[in-house]
């Protein structure tokens, strides 16, 4: 499935929840979360990620797969696999797949993300602890998502 996202490093992630709160997004989520992204040694437009969140006191693991096509600034506009939760006893499996088909470890990050929507924009904003960053990603309908991007980027510069 095709995703336009902006995505791009900010000094603060307040002015960005602030945004949607003001302007009605519904608040989606926040977790906790840790994910190690692998890259396929071949290509690193190509990955692999793992994902573990804890909700509501378990932990849960979500497998997929990113193919970035082109990436203009903070423009990324990619083919996302479907989300698979995995199992107990899967996550060998697909280490052992992973490694069968050239994907190394690349990062392990460990982060708070803030999930909020409206329409067809959604904002993921993260917290990165390790490592220490912070990351705003808005995604969704294309047109939609340029015009909060425009908005967003006049905010910025005011």
């Amino acid at each position: 499935m095709k995703e336009y996202e902006y995505s791009f490093k900010v000094k603060s992630i307040a002015p960005y929840i602030d945004y949607c709160k003001n302007r009605g997004y519904e608040e989606i989520e926040i977790v906790k979360q840790n994910r190690k992204v692998y890259e396929n040694r071949n290509s690193d437009h190509i990955i692999a990620r793992l994902t573990t969140e804890e909700k509501n006191g378990e932990k849960v693991t979500i497998f997929d797969c990113k193919n970035v096509g082109e990436k203009i600034k903070s423009l990324n506009i990619s083919n996302e696999s479907l989300p698979m939760q995995v199992r107990e006893g899967d996550l060998e499996i697909i280490k052992s797949i992973l490694n069968v088909l050239e994907f190394v470890e690349a990062a392990n990050n460990f982060r708070t993300r803030y999930v909020y929507q409206k329409g067809g924009v959604k904002f993921e904003i993260d917290d990165y602890t390790s490592p220490k960053m912070k990351v705003v990603a808005i995604e969704g309908d294309e047109s939609e998502v340029e015009a909060v991007y425009k908005e967003i980027m006049s905010l910025e510069t005011k």
